[in-house]
């Protein structure tokens, strides 16, 4: 039997937190069914047009589904302590990580023709990475930030062909 009752898991899910990453997780999955129907991702041994799509709609269901379950259990170990209660309400007062997230995606999509790929996306994968981990171990943090910029960088530019926005033209 589960030590947490009815109220507590209607509580625990019905968060912001856990809201939102369960409304991401539904649209992943939408994504993902949609992505589905564009034919195979392989075709005599060459990546097709949906094997992008597919990946990303794969990807992006799996990590909405594991930050949604990781939400329900923060929030389901927050109500079982009183202690965690006043951090909670401490919470509440500052911007979300999820507002904060919209609002860095708005500033990468608005900044990424004018100051280029590389730029753009090494300072939003960073941005991201520090919103949701805190600023510690900073140095691996930009070198994550650094191998994923560079990873979309070939993936796009050498393997698909498509031309990326450069700050230098």
């Amino acid at each position: 039997m589960s030590r947490f009752s009815v109220p507590t898991m209607a509580r625990a899910l019905g968060t912001g937190a856990a809201c939102f990453h369960g409304v991401l997780a539904l649209m992943s999955l939408g994504y993902l069914i949609v992505t589905l129907t564009m034919g195979p991702p392989l075709q005599n041994g060459k990546l097709t047009p949906s094997f992008f799509p597919l990946l990303i709609g794969a990807l992006a269901s799996v990590l909405c589904l594991l930050q949604w379950r990781s939400a329900v259990h923060e929030n389901l170990a927050a109500t079982a302590s009183d202690a965690s209660q006043a951090t909670v309400q401490a919470r509440a007062h500052r911007f979300s990580p999820e507002l904060l997230l919209i609002l860095a995606t708005l500033v990468y999509v608005l900044a990424f023709q004018g100051i280029g790929y590389l730029l753009s996306t090494l300072i939003y994968v960073l941005t991201v990475m520090t919103l949701f981990s805190g600023v510690d171990r900073w140095l691996s943090k930009v070198a994550i930030a650094m191998a994923i910029t560079g990873v979309g960088y070939l993936l796009f530019q050498q393997i698909f062909n498509v031309r990326l926005p450069a700050l230098w033209g």
